[in-house]
């Protein structure tokens, strides 16, 4: 037997209640799209769920049923990691404070057409601080938190995905969260990749197409001089051959979803041996 083939038989288990609970995530988020009260928070339960059709694709590809679920969950937390590390580092939300917070009073804002609704804000920052004084944490269902805790996650990810597009002034796309998820990203990654799009003048971070060599040689040439010139700022210590390296796995997985399996091995390996979901 080799060794992928032996990860999968004992990861088995528990890869089918993980495609069915992500199938349920997506249709529960397409559900409160179209039910929403708020044309904003309509449009991103359904980027949510349009981002969460976009991982659930991976059971169906090389992969396969068993790994694919098992990863599709990863992906999500390590999306959650990044994005939740770049929204508290530039204030969007308190250092104790997680994503799944910020989808679960989202979800109960449209249970109130009394309360005021996300647009009638400048900022998804203020609507945030608005939605906290409305249900206090002491006052949350922490049995319905619990309960619900994957589908807060990535709601509130997405809308936190919004307020650092109002920060930063670009577009951070579903496609760019799954590359996000594919590649593993540090914050730190995320940050400089962004950045590096936005100081091109992007209006969106385009880098699934640069990742995947659908741009022109010249375009791709300048966007690998911006990355490397940020990714050097936040790892100074760190050889350029180094950083060369790190993006050329990152076009290997936006390439080839096969390279996950080593991207994301350590945790398969822990998962095969616990039959538990580690955290990322």
């Amino acid at each position: 037997m080799g060794f992928w083939s032996g990860v999968c038989n004992a990861c088995s288990s528990i890869a089918s209640g993980l495609g069915r609970a992500i199938n349920d995530m997506g249709e529960n988020l397409s559900e409160f799209a179209s039910k929403s009260i708020s044309t904003v928070a309509s449009f991103l339960a359904g980027k949510a769920a349009s981002f969460i059709g976009l991982v659930a694709k991976l059971r169906n590809g090389p992969l396969g049923p068993i790994l694919g679920p098992i990863v599709e969950k990863l992906i999500l937390q390590v999306v959650e990691k990044g994005i939740q590390y770049l929204a508290k580092k530039l204030g969007i939300i308190k250092e104790d404070e997680k994503a799944e917070k910020v989808g679960y009073l989202m979800e109960e804002a449209n249970e109130h057409k009394d309360w005021k609704k996300q647009e009638e804000f400048s900022s998804f920052e203020e609507y945030y601080a608005y939605l906290k004084k409305q249900i206090p944490y002491e006052q949350m269902d922490l049995n319905k938190l619990r309960d619900n805790q994957d589908r807060y996650m990535v709601l509130g990810t997405i809308a936190l995905t919004k307020g650092l597009e109002e920060k930063l002034g670009i577009e951070l796309s579903e496609e760019f969260l799954f590359e996000i998820g594919k590649s593993r990203m540090e914050g730190t990654e995320i940050q400089a990749i962004i950045e590096a799009f936005k100081a091109l003048g992007y209006g969106s971070v385009n880098a699934g197409a640069y990742l995947r060599g659908e741009l022109s040689r010249e375009e791709s040439k300048r966007i690998t001089e911006a990355l490397i010139t940020n990714m050097k700022q936040y790892y100074p210590d760190k050889e350029e051959s180094s950083l060369h390296e790190r993006l050329g796995v990152m076009r290997a997985v936006s390439r080839d979803e096969n390279e996950m399996k080593e991207i994301y091995k350590d945790k398969l390996e822990e998962i095969a041996k616990t039959q538990k979901m580690p955290e990322i």
